[in-house]
């Protein structure tokens, strides 16, 4: 059995844009969350208005595998191109939890 992975994915949304990506970032999760493998997902927003990535999306899949099978679903280019903003993407694992 493969172990969980974690999606962390961070946005730079320009200033008077943050209900557009809560929109589009929403629109997402329904699609995602309808997905095998999916567990979860949140999407944070920084206390700091001066913080770079103002959005941190922090999602939980039960596998490399499924991950890559739901983003392979994305119609056309790749989700880095389909977001209007700057963003970083990448999957992880929990190597220490308290």
């Amino acid at each position: 059995m493969t172990a969980p992975v974690v999606l962390i994915n961070v946005f730079s949304v320009p200033p008077h844009q943050e209900a557009a990506f809560i929109n589009l970032w929403t629109e997402a999760l329904e699609r995602s969350k309808n997905e095998p493998g999916f567990i979860d997902a949140k999407l944070h927003k920084s206390l700091d208005p001066n913080a770079r990535f103002e959005f941190i999306n922090i999602a939980h899949w039960e596998s490399e595998a499924a991950w890559q099978t739901a983003f392979d679903k994305l119609p056309g280019a790749a989700l880095t191109q389909q977001v209007p903003y700057e963003q970083n993407l990448a999957l992880y694992q929990v190597v220490v939890q308290s």
